[in-house]
């Protein structure tokens, strides 16, 4: 297992992000819960989809042109 750290919760997790990924207080130590890793890439894919649409409504057309 491979731990990382956020700034309120450690993420217990496989190396290649399959399977459920458990989820703890970091300041209690109490583990919370654990989710699946497909549904936690799904929720961080919608947040990076926003960004990079936001992004591509707002390039002037060189941006779009030459990336």
């Amino acid at each position: 297992m491979h731990t990382t750290e956020g700034s309120k919760f450690r993420f217990f997790h496989h190396g290649d992000f399959s399977g459920d990924i458990d989820i703890a207080d970091k300041t209690t130590g109490e583990m919370i819960l654990s989710v699946p890793c497909d549904d936690l890439k799904a929720l961080v894919a919608a947040w990076v989809r926003g960004e990079k649409i936001s992004k591509l409504e707002d390039a002037d057309d060189d941006a779009i042109l030459l990336g």
